[in-house]
């Protein structure tokens, strides 16, 4: 295991960023271009697609929780000598890259009913390969930070590299595709390709720059951990069921942003080739802040700040709401209060990985065990739920509201429909998640200072 740093240095925030940067070049693909690939290359039927994304849904809502747990329980058996995530992120990086490659290209080397194991089977692997980086990004974080103000600085550094993550591969990948004309399968490879070893040169980066700092839980590895523990940790750890309300509402915050901005642009504003200007807007937005939170943390600390930004980007949206209901909202009009509004309400889907290093430093307290595997793969577990069930949500409710596929112009009551969908229900999730934090969260100034003389006692 790493030598215990007094202090978290820049190259830790870079590493530690570079490890968001690198997963995300190729999940952002699966995101926008697998659905693509399937149907357009691939030639598989959409109804047996829809059948594959249930079951992976579902796989990969089981497995997250499962790959937490068992990282654990592997720690608990090991020397401990080389540290808890690290470890794995050296393993699994050139498997990300080739599993990802894999998704992209196997299908197109088989024809028939092989076709569709071929994908089926390839993409689960990237899923699970990716639950394990996943995880053990979300777990370095309380392995690294030993304080609010350095929890703040990864939290920050994780968010900046998620959002490049999600820039990047979307704005080479089409720019290759376009190069390859009707060849459209080679466009694929060679476009995950290059994107997977950028991918994979990142995470590289992310294993060598890190370090974990904070040697606290090597005492705890003999403990034993069983996949009930997670159970106890609800049931006595109110922090962390906060954070898995929030992680469940900020999923159908993402799932309606995602699904449904389309409609808003296109059948409200009629001007659906600025909707990359208003999403743009917000990771601008977002990046700003985040670029501010650690010195606003040390300021206000990381809950006030959390919950300022949820309450301003709540009402933003409920003040955008009510302006389009009053007046014909011009679409610069809403591209700015929307952006802002998302960007400041989305702060805290990056600084909930500092809020979440403080819980599992709190459930040490509560319960004498350092399980971050497997709260880590829990709250991956609800957000993935949450994206899930606002997707489902958000497709229902186009039918409940009328909408009209033939129509040139939607009906009022649709319109209005449309406008609750994109800014209300946003507003609603973002105010559960300042509940959450408000009434829930149960860690104090005064609770901190019993960790920290219970820390200090452990010595």
């Amino acid at each position: 295991m790493s030598k215990e740093s007094d202090s978290l240095t820049r190259k830790h925030r870079i590493g530690y960023a570079m490890g968001d940067f690198g997963g995300c070049m190729t999940f952002g693909l699966m995101t926008a271009f697998m659905t693509r690939y399937y149907v357009n290359v691939a030639l598989i039927d959409t109804a047996v697609i829809a059948v594959m994304t249930l079951i992976w849904k579902i796989f990969d809502a089981v497995s997250n929780p499962v790959v937490g747990v068992l990282l654990d329980k592997a720690f608990a058996r090991s020397d401990g000598k080389h540290g808890k995530f690290r470890p794995w992120i050296l393993r699994i990086s050139p498997l990300l890259a080739v599993s990802a490659i894999l998704v992209f290209t196997a299908p197109g080397w088989v024809t028939g009913a092989s076709r569709l194991v071929v994908a089926f089977v390839t993409y689960l692997c990237y899923e699970l390969i990716y639950a394990v980086h996943s995880i053990c990004q979300g777990g370095l974080l309380p392995a690294m930070a030993k304080n609010e103000t350095e929890r703040a600085e990864l939290s920050s550094a994780r968010g900046i590299g998620g959002v490049l993550g999600g820039i990047v591969p979307l704005a080479v990948f089409p720019v290759i595709l376009s190069q390859f004309g009707d060849d459209q399968q080679m466009g694929y490879a060679v476009g995950v390709t290059i994107c997977a070893i950028i991918g994979f040169f990142l995470c590289l980066g992310y294993y060598f720059f890190t370090e974990e700092r904070n040697l606290s839980y090597q005492s705890q590895q003999a403990a034993p951990i069983r996949v009930t523990d997670i159970l106890e940790v609800l049931q006595k750890n109110r922090a962390i069921v906060a954070l898995c309300l929030h992680g469940l509402l900020q999923g159908v915050l993402m799932s309606v942003s995602g699904s449904l901005g389309t409609y808003m642009y296109s059948d409200v504003l009629g001007s659906l080739s600025l909707m990359s200007v208003g999403s743009l807007l917000g990771m601008l937005v977002s990046l700003v802040l985040m670029s501010e939170c650690p010195m606003l943390s040390r300021k206000f600390g990381m809950r006030m700040v959390l919950l300022g930004s949820l309450l301003l980007g709540a009402g933003l949206y409920v003040v955008l709401f009510a302006l389009h209901m009053i007046f014909d909202v011009h679409v610069w009009v809403h591209i700015i209060i929307n952006g802002l509004a998302f960007g400041i309400a989305s702060l805290s889907n990056m600084m909930q990985w500092g809020m979440l290093s403080e819980a599992i430093e709190y459930n040490e307290y509560l319960t004498g065990k350092r399980t971050e595997g497997s709260i880590n793969g829990t709250f991956n577990m609800l957000r993935r739920l949450g994206q899930g069930l606002g997707a489902s949500f958000c497709v229902a409710m186009l039918g409940v509201i009328g909408y009209n596929t033939g129509a040139v112009v939607q009906s009022y009551g649709t319109i209005t429909g449309i406008k609750a969908l994109c800014l209300l229900l946003p507003a609603v999730s973002t105010l559960g998640s300042w509940f959450a934090f408000r009434f829930i969260w149960d860690i104090t100034p005064e609770v901190r200072k019993k960790m920290a003389h219970s820390k200090a006692m452990q010595k």
